[in-house]
């Protein structure tokens, strides 16, 4: 079984692990030494290869077979949802990562935490900048 997802790491947090980020390690291992796990929503690991291929050409595979780490699919049901958030936020990974966290009660992992401003209005909003 595979631990709870505890943190969801958006496109920016992906970067910043395939760039060697402390931060971003440091948070997952916290994570996982807590006995819960983190995900990567497919749309936030397709915006970052498309923003970096050379890097993550490398990095996304050792990030993604992480025993802790669950790679998220954008759900049907979730589309409504994610089509308000898409049009708050102006950007559809943003918005699959914030649905992630939510729907699992954990964080968003960012290093873009202003972009998720528009949507503060949700009061379960919670963020982990790096």
């Amino acid at each position: 079984m595979d631990p709870a997802i505890r943190l969801v790491l958006d496109t920016s947090a992906i970067l910043a692990f395939a760039n060697g980020s402390i931060d971003v390690g440091e948070t997952i291992a916290e994570a996982v030494d807590g006995g819960g796990g983190f995900g990567v929503p497919v749309p936030c690991l397709v915006e970052a290869c498309r923003r970096e291929p050379k890097i993550l050409l490398d990095m996304v595979p050792l990030l993604i077979q992480h025993p802790s780490c669950t790679v998220l699919p954008v759900l049907s049901e979730d589309w409504n949802v994610l089509a308000g958030l898409t049009t708050a936020l102006g950007r559809f990974d943003l918005a699959t990562a914030l649905v992630e966290a939510h729907d699992r009660e954990g964080y968003v992992v960012t290093g873009e935490a202003d972009l998720y401003r528009p949507a503060e209005g949700d009061d379960d909003l919670s963020i982990i900048e790096i």
